[in-house]
């Protein structure tokens, strides 16, 4: 606040400031630039308010993490019978998807082949053994160039092929594929904007020169910009960005999935950041209660990034393959969207 604002009376205009209304000796002479401004104390007090606001919100939004902390540090470890039930899920899998894509949609996809970037990976394995379910024909494209370990009898039906998409000439590969999806992704590498960027633009351009389809991408949420993570991983943000831009220019069909974070599997990790599905399934189902909901809604990002519901590595796989068959389309930008678009397919 200015000294005017302390010493000139509120009654009284500062062209009528006289020496009976003058300040302690020590005050300096008012020049014109420190008389009071109406619409600028208007607008302080208003900042003010924005940044109690935003105080409050932080706190609020900081107990129910408070809240979640505890509650989820009390989830015990899966025993015997939780075990049992992810075997029979696996088991169960093919069947499962099958009735669920129902017969005229099996035998179309039958009839197709569909290209996986990454098929090797954690999130495009699934992908590949999805569309195996569904009797179609899978070509995965990946630096490793087989199956992860420990992968069912699903894999020997795909036709692993090793190669980087930056430099493998990919027009024999895809070749007849009715739909490309790239499930490619790097953060903490060499060169994070090169690998997620510039993979994107080769494979679009190349499915594009094979008169492919459909394109789908599995990408990011936003919010890992938009929260400020893009100036500790800028390599990982531009290069999401580069991969989505090339995806919407692609002169087919395409669809974008932008997951705040994919849970799966049987164990945890910190490179790349992952939990297993018994613990990500509960933490899913917290976030996404009505309680958590509307505080994540009005969060910050940094803050939305943390409190939004996970998406499991299984949804984001069978939303892909919905996009692959073109039952959805577009941009897929929130944990909703997505299992929305799982459910078609699962």
């Amino acid at each position: 606040m200015h000294i005017a604002d302390r010493c000139i009376p509120r009654s009284i205009p500062a062209s009528q400031f006289s020496a009976k209304h003058s300040c302690p000796a020590s005050s300096r002479e008012l020049s014109p630039a420190m008389a009071p401004s109406h619409s600028g104390s208007t607008r302080r007090r208003g900042e003010r308010r924005l940044v109690r606001g935003f105080l409050a919100l932080s706190a609020a939004s900081a107990a129910v993490v408070g809240l979640i902390q505890p509650l989820v540090a009390s989830v015990p470890a899966p025993g015997a019978a939780e075990a049992a039930v992810a075997a029979r899920r696996q088991v169960l899998f093919a069947w499962a998807s099958a009735l669920a894509l129902g017969p005229a949609a099996a035998a179309n996809a039958a009839n197709q082949k569909f290209v996986v970037l990454g098929g090797s990976g954690f999130v495009g394995s699934r992908i590949c053994e999805r569309l195996v379910a569904s009797g179609a024909s899978v070509t995965s494209i990946s630096r490793s160039g087989g199956p992860p370990s420990g992968a069912g009898a699903w894999a020997q039906t795909v036709n692993w092929v090793k190669g980087d998409v930056l430099t493998a000439d990919l027009s024999g590969p895809l070749q007849g594929a009715e739909a490309v999806i790239s499930a490619i992704g790097a953060i903490g590498s060499d060169d994070d904007e090169r690998l997620n960027g510039a993979t994107a633009e080769v494979a679009t351009s190349a499915a594009a020169k094979a008169k492919v389809a459909r394109f789908v991408l599995v990408s990011a949420t936003p919010l890992v910009a938009e929260s400020g993570a893009g100036a500790a991983f800028p390599g990982y943000v531009k290069g999401k960005q580069r991969a989505e831009a090339a995806v919407k220019a692609f002169p087919g069909s395409f669809a974008v999935l932008q997951p705040t974070f994919i849970y799966g599997g049987e164990e945890f990790s910190a490179t790349p950041p992952r939990v297993a599905a018994w613990y990500g399934d509960k933490i899913e189902a917290l976030l996404g209660s009505p309680i958590v909901r509307p505080i994540a809604s009005i969060s910050p990002a940094a803050l939305k990034l943390a409190l939004l519901p996970p998406n499991s590595v299984e949804d984001v796989a069978a939303a892909a393959v919905a996009g692959a068959f073109g039952k959805v389309s577009g941009m897929l930008s929130n944990h909703d969207e997505i299992n929305a678009a799982a459910s078609q397919v699962a």
